[in-house]
């Protein structure tokens, strides 16, 4: 079985760093539907959620009226 692993970009990154989901040692990628991060130096991985909790910080607009 092949899994996806699609990157997030910097800005990504740098959101879940201030919302504290991603330490500062880890990077984080999507795979299937799951939102993964992974510490750079050990290599262990972990599930932090949801793949949603990138799309919800990336769908804020300001409505005019």
């Amino acid at each position: 079985m092949t899994t996806s692993r699609q990157t997030l970009t910097n800005q990504q990154l740098a959101i879940l760093r201030d919302k504290g989901l991603v330490n500062p040692g880890e990077v984080a990628f999507v795979a299937g539907d799951l939102l993964v991060a992974e510490n750079v130096t050990s290599g262990e991985k972990r599930v932090v959620g949801d793949s949603s909790i990138i799309t919800e910080s990336n769908n804020k607009r300001v409505l005019k009226g």
